[in-house]
């Protein structure tokens, strides 16, 4: 693996593409392990692994700030558009152009204020923290408002761990010199995915319930 990690480098593979890819699989490992045996979640592996690779991209900081703004946009622009008594495409195109302006404000405030820098984020970004936004206000109209705001907090705390791991410069490296490490990814996941005892946080629920011996 460290033969073809080192013949992509040298066709023009961006070694940064590389790191990113391989990290994946670790970041979403790490939100199994999370799940599985602390009981901690966010909306499923897919959406908190995307988010840190986002965070990592923006910054932690600066990305969190793109994300507020499209959810404030998003839900205040959904209890606007709840009065048209429009159908959901429309009224979700509607709040796209909403987010889509806004977006573009951040970004050319980011050109005159030292403490924002958006202004050269790509739309991939973007869309990512749009999903997220869209995920929550879906979550509340079929749910509640609790389980959005909770499953929502989990996604971005569990994103910003992720962010965390993919920047620290010695895991970077590790993996970039040992592609191999995927393999002891794969078998982790073989072990939490037989996992079949009590969760952390469910041991204050159910501690009645749970046998002395």
């Amino acid at each position: 693996m460290r033969v073809i990690v080192g013949m992509a480098i040298e066709r023009g593979v961006p070694a940064e593409t590389i790191v990113l890819l391989l990290l994946l699989p670790v970041v979403a490992t790490m939100v199994g392990i999370i799940h599985y045996l602390v009981g901690f979640t966010g909306y499923g592996i897919f959406m908190p692994t995307m988010v840190a690779v986002v965070l990592t991209a923006t910054g932690i900081p600066s990305g969190l700030l793109l994300f507020g703004l499209i959810l404030m946009i998003s839900s205040g622009g959904n209890m606007l558009l709840k009065r048209l008594k429009l159908h959901f495409w429309p009224s979700r195109s509607i709040n796209l152009v909403m987010i889509g302006l806004g977006t573009f404000g951040l970004m050319l405030l980011g050109t005159v204020t030292p403490w924002i820098d958006l202004s050269k984020i790509s739309i991939f970004p973007v869309l990512f923290m749009v999903m997220l936004a869209e995920e929550f206000v879906r979550t509340q109209l079929i749910k509640s408002r609790k389980e959005a705001v909770k499953l929502t907090l989990g996604t971005l705390i569990l994103a910003v761990v992720g962010a965390v791991i993919m920047d620290v410069g010695w895991i970077r490296e590790a993996v970039l010199l040992n592609p191999e490490i995927v393999l002891v990814v794969v078998a982790v996941n073989l072990l939490v995915g037989n996992y079949s005892g009590i969760r952390l946080t469910e041991i204050a629920r159910f501690k009645k319930a749970i046998r002395k011996k």
